[in-house]
């Protein structure tokens, strides 16, 4: 039976030996076992290295003790065209001399004469195994090469959008001021001196553009501080959290202080991040415990740490109003609001700041909830 090259790639083999006889049968015996390699064949040293040059096979079998050029010499030649050669040598029990040359130059597959045709078999299928285990080495280098480019690539090109798109928002965000404030001016300075002017629909229809130019005028502003977050360089260094959520706590309390909630900060979690990002991370994680648990009594906001699979991860936990678990994924999409969140007061834009600051911290962040008895907030960095 044949060895069949799984691979679908034709490895070649050249016989090398100065004997006719022992040439044509040994040739033709290894054509038939292995049906897929290309033999060649050459009656000495100088013919094989021509047919190596040209042919270029994988693998090369050579007697050693052969004349005008022996096969020790064209076995250092071949070395030194390609290392990687699997090179047999043939010799007689008389050659030590020779088989001693041919350990030196590396040659580490050698068969004694007389030829035991299984021992043959065993080292060249040896030598197949080795070619198409290297073969499969190198296309799966190749793949991995070209997946690392097209990820390079598509990493730039998202890098590219990103800026793209954190522009468009400054623009926009920053452009939009000067014609909302001119309305807005406006629009005062007829409520102020032509007020007598106006019925009392005129009156209300001002009041609405001034109220709906104020909440504009805070969604440009949500706009501004989320490209600023995104630009900003992440300058990274150990910083004590739990100081900067009692810090956050003690200016809640200070807003409302009518308020009470019990707040259950662990001490000494630190973090290994940009201190002004973390900050704005946790405003807005203990800011929405605050604000969504405003109808509850007995309110529990607690800042802390869990390991989890051989990771610290960090999380702000509260049983305010909560959410269903299925919609989980859209608090941290920009602008995106849920349906029972509308009575309270938001942009919808805190969330994804938090997502955007512990991605480029190359953490992550994610959230469970259940409606009506609170929410937890995780991230690691």
């Amino acid at each position: 039976m044949g060895t069949i090259d799984p691979d679908g790639h034709g490895i070649s083999l050249l016989y090398v030996e100065d004997e006719q006889d022992a040439r044509e049968m040994l040739g033709e015996i290894i054509g038939r076992h292995y049906p897929d390699v290309r033999i060649f064949v050459a009656e000495n040293g100088e013919a094989g290295l021509d047919s190596f040059k040209r042919n270029r096979p994988e693998i090369v079998i050579t007697d050693i003790n052969m004349p005008v050029t022996d096969g020790i010499r064209m076995a250092t030649e071949i070395r030194s065209l390609s290392p990687a050669t699997e090179i047999i040598a043939l010799t007689a029990y008389t050659n030590t001399q020779h088989l001693l040359q041919a350990i030196e130059i590396g040659i580490s597959n050698y068969i004694l004469k007389p030829i035991d045709m299984e021992q043959i078999f065993r080292v060249i299928d040896k030598a197949l195994a080795l070619i198409r285990s290297e073969r499969a080495i190198v296309r799966q280098n190749d793949v991995i090469r070209n997946l690392n480019e097209e990820l390079v690539k598509k990493a730039a090109e998202l890098e590219m959008a990103n800026r793209e798109l954190e522009s468009f928002n400054y623009t926009v965000a920053h452009d939009l001021r000067s014609p909302m404030a001119a309305i807005s001016g406006y629009s005062q300075v007829l409520l102020d001196m032509h007020a007598s002017g106006l019925d009392d629909a005129g009156k209300g229809y001002l009041q609405v553009i001034n109220r709906e130019i104020l909440r504009m005028n805070n969604l440009t502003g949500a706009l501004l501080k989320f490209s600023v977050h995104s630009r900003k360089q992440v300058v990274k260094r150990w910083t004590n959290l739990s100081v900067m959520a009692n810090e956050i706590k003690d200016n809640l309390l200070a807003l409302e202080p009518g308020r009470r909630v019990d707040f259950c900060i662990v001490e000494g979690i630190n973090g290994y991040g940009d201190p002004d990002l973390l900050r704005i991370v946790l405003e807005n994680l203990l800011g929405n415990a605050w604000k969504y648990s405003v109808k509850k009594k007995g309110v529990r906001i607690e800042f802390g740490t869990i390991n989890k699979e051989e990771d610290l991860v960090y999380f702000v936990r509260d049983n305010g109003q909560g959410f269903e678990q299925q919609d989980a994924e859209k608090l941290f999409v920009p602008f995106q609001r849920l349906q029972h969140e509308d009575e309270i007061d938001g942009l919808g834009i805190g969330l994804s700041t938090v997502y955007r600051i512990i991605q480029r911290h190359g953490g992550r962040v994610w959230a469970e909830g259940e409606k009506d008895k609170g929410a937890v907030f995780f991230f690691t960095l």
